[in-house]
C-alpha cells in the first residue's frame, strides 16, 4: 500500500509540474506575441515544459489512466508562424483538460491503480521505450478483426455446451503403434502369492501389469455409446427412456471384454479432460482422495448431463481378483414440454418426484439414478484371465417411477451363462413393459411384451438421427426432439451392440474409443491442466 501512495505521489507531482510549466509557456507566448506579434522560436526553457508533458503523458498511460488529451496533441508553434488568439484559446483549453485529469488521477487514487504495479520511469529514454511497448500490446489487443469476434460472439452464445474453445477435430486418434518389445517374463505366484486377502489399492506391482490408460480416462470410456442418450431425450414415453438409460448403464461393461491390464492409479488431484465436437460433449474426471482411491465424472452434452463418482474396493483370493466400486452414476436428461402431456403421463397419477421445469427454454428435466456392479476377474491361478460381471443394475426413474432391471448372470458349474444378461422394464405401477435379453459382450435385445408380429421377425434397429448431431445447443436439441420423436418399436429390436475393435496393434485389447483417450492436439495442449492424465510418460511409453 506504501509503494501504491510513493507511485501516486510521484504521479501527482509529474503532473502538476507539467500543469504549471505550461502555463508558463502559455504566459509567456502571450507576452511576446504582444510585444513583435512574432512567434518566438522553441527556447531552452520550453524543452522541459514539453518533456513534463511527454512524462505526465507517460505516467498516466503506465497506470492504465486515459486522458484523452488534447494537451498532447497541441505543439509548438512553427519558427516564423505566428501565435494568434485562436491558439492561446486552444493551448488553454489543452492545459484545462490536463488540470482536471490531475485532480481525477490523484482523487481516485489506489482504486484505479492495476492488480501488478508498474514502476514510474524518470529517464526519458525508458519512458518511451516502455510507452512504446505498451502501445504495441493494446494495439495488438485491440485491433482485431471485426469478424473474427463476431463469429466468436455468435458460437458462443449458440453453443451452450460451452465447445467453442476447442478444437474442430477432423480425425479422431484410433490407433496404436507397433509394439516393439514384449513383456519381461515373470513368475506371477512370486507377485501375487503376497496380495492373498489384501486390497490391492496398498500393494505395488510391476509396471507392466498395466495398460496405457489411467483409472480417469477408463472411468471416461462410460460415454463410448453416448447414442442411447441421445435417443432417451426424443421418446415420448417414460418407460422407454427408462429401457434407454438402463442400456446405456449396462453398455459401460462392454468394453473391459477381453482387457485384463488394469489402468494406471491416478494422483491425488490428477485430472482428465476428454472433448468429442462431434458427439456435441465434454467430459471431465478427478481423482478427489487417494486413500481410499475416489473418482468423480461429470460430462455435458447438448440435452443430458450424466455424473458419477467411485470408490474402488478390491481383493485378491486365491482364485480371483474381485473389485466393488461403491458410487452412484446419475442422468438428467432435457425433455421438450410437450412429453409432459403424453398419454401414459396423463394416466400415471402423481409423480414420484417433480421434474424440474424450465419454461423459458421449454424443457423439463428427468432424473435417473443406478449403482455400479461387482466385477471379477478369473483365472488368475492358472494365468487364463478372463472377466465377469455379476448382480442387478436397477436403472430408477426418479420422475415417473419407472424402473428397468438388468441382471448379470454368474458362470455356473456347467460353464452356462458366461456373460449373460436378462432383465424385464417396468412402468410406475409395476407392470412389465419389455423382457430384455442378450449378452454384455455383443449385444441386448429388448421384446415388448404386448408385441405384435411373428417370433421370427428379424429384429428392427434404432438409431440416433445423424440431423442430431447437427444441433448444437440445449435449445436446438430440445426443439428437435419435439419435432423428430421416435416410437419404440412394437416387435422384437437391438436395444444396444457392440462397437468393431480395431484388431491392428491392439495388444490390450483397447476399444477404439479407448484408443483415442491420450490423443492431445497440439492447439488444446497450452489450455489443458498441466496434471491431466494424458501427459502421463508411463502411459506413451507403454503404447510402445
Amino acid at each position: 500500500m506504501n509503494r501504491e501512495q510513493e507511485h501516486i505521489d510521484m504521479l501527482a507531482n509529474s503532473l502538476r509540474n507539467a500543469v504549471v510549466s505550461s502555463q508558463m509557456l502559455l504566459e509567456s507566448m502571450t507576452q511576446q506575441q504582444k510585444q513583435s506579434q512574432v512567434q518566438p522560436e522553441a527556447s531552452a526553457d520550453n524543452v522541459p515544459t514539453l518533456a513534463a508533458l511527454a512524462a505526465a503523458s507517460t505516467c498516466m498511460s503506465d497506470y492504465g489512466l486515459s486522458m484523452g488529451m488534447k494537451s498532447m496533441a497541441v505543439s509548438m508553434p512553427e519558427s516564423g508562424s505566428s501565435f494568434d488568439d485562436n491558439d492561446s484559446e486552444e493551448f488553454a483549453a489543452a492545459t484545462d483538460e490536463l488540470y482536471n485529469a490531475v485532480t481525477s488521477a490523484v482523487s481516485l487514487m489506489p482504486s484505479v491503480m492495476p492488480s501488478t504495479t508498474m514502476s514510474l520511469h524518470c529517464s526519458t529514454a525508458m519512458e518511451a521505450d516502455e510507452t512504446a511497448e505498451l502501445q504495441a500490446k493494446e494495439d495488438a489487443t485491440t485491433e482485431l478483426p471485426a469478424k473474427e469476434e463476431d463469429t466468436a460472439a455468435k458460437e458462443s452464445t449458440k453453443d451452450l455446451t460451452a465447445l467453442s474453445g476447442y478444437p474442430e477435430s477432423a480425425h479422431v486418434h484410433t490407433e496404436l503403434p507397433e509394439i516393439t518389445c514384449g513383456s519381461p517374463s515373470l513368475n506371477l505366484w512370486s507377485i501375487i502369492r503376497g496380495a492373498i486377502g489384501k486390497d490391492l489399492s496398498k500393494v505395488s506391482v510391476p509396471v507392466f501389469f498395466n495398460e496405457p490408460t489411467s483409472f480417469l480416462q477408463r472411468f471416461t470410456e462410460d460415454m463410448e455409446y453416448c447414442d442411447m442418450l441421445e435417443i432417451a431425450t426424443m421418446l415420448p414415453r417414460s418407460a422407454d427412456r427408462t429401457l434407454f438409460v438402463a442400456g446405456f448403464a449396462m453398455s459401460n461393461y462392454a468394453s473391459t471384454f477381453g482387457r485384463i491390464a488394469k489402468p494406471f492409479n491416478p494422483l491425488l488431484g490428477e485430472t482428465f479432460e476428454y472433448v468429442r465436437r462431434d458427439k456435441r460433449y465434454r467430459a471431465l474426471s478427478e481423482q478427489v482422495e487417494h486413500h481410499p482411491p475416489i473418482s468423480a465424472c461429470w460430462v455435458e452434452g447438448k440435452n443430458y448431463v450424466y455424473h458419477a463418482d467411485t470408490n474402488i474396493k478390491s481383493k485378491f483370493n486365491s482364485g480371483s481378483l474381485t473389485v466393488v466400486p461403491t458410487g452412484v452414476c446419475q442422468v438428467e436428461l432435457k425433455l421438450p414440454l410437450a412429453f409432459l402431456d403424453h398419454d401414459d403421463k396423463k394416466n400415471a397419477g402423481a409423480a414420484c418426484q417433480l421434474p424440474h421445469i424450465n419454461e423459458a427454454e421449454g424443457y423439463f428435466t428427468e432424473h435417473y439414478k443406478w449403482n455400479k456392479l461387482t466385477t471379477n476377474v478369473n483365472g488368475i491361478m492358472i494365468a487364463n484371465f478372463w472377466i465377469e460381471h455379476v448382480g442387478d443394475l436397477d436403472v430408477l426413474n426418479h420422475h415417473s417411477g419407472d424402473c428397468t432391471k438388468i441382471t448379470f448372470m454368474q458362470l455356473g458349474w456347467t460353464g452356462h451363462n458366461k456373460f449373460k444378461v436378462t432383465g424385464e422394464a417396468l412402468d410406475h405401477q409395476g407392470n412389465k413393459v419389455y423382457d430384455i435379453a442378450g449378452d454384455w459382450t455383443s449385444k441386448l435385445m429388448a421384446h415388448p411384451v404386448d408385441a405384435t408380429g411373428s417370433a421370427t421377425q428379424e429384429a428392427e434397429t434404432i438409431k440416433c438421427p445423424s440431423h442430431m448431431d447437427d444441433t448444437v445447443s440445449a435449445d436446438d436439441a430440445v426443439k428437435y426432439a419435439a419435432s423428430n420423436s421416435i416410437q419404440v418399436p412394437r416387435t422384437l429390436f437391438v436395444l444396444w451392440k457392440i462397437n468393431d475393435r480395431q484388431t491392428k496393434n491392439n495388444t490390450y485389447n483397447l476399444t477404439t474409443y479407448a484408443m483415442s483417450l491420450n490423443d492431445k492436439p497440439a492447439e488444446l495442449v497450452p489450455y489443458l491442466c498441466p496434471n491431466d492424465s494424458c501427459f502421463h510418460p508411463n502411459q506413451y511409453a507403454m503404447e510402445t
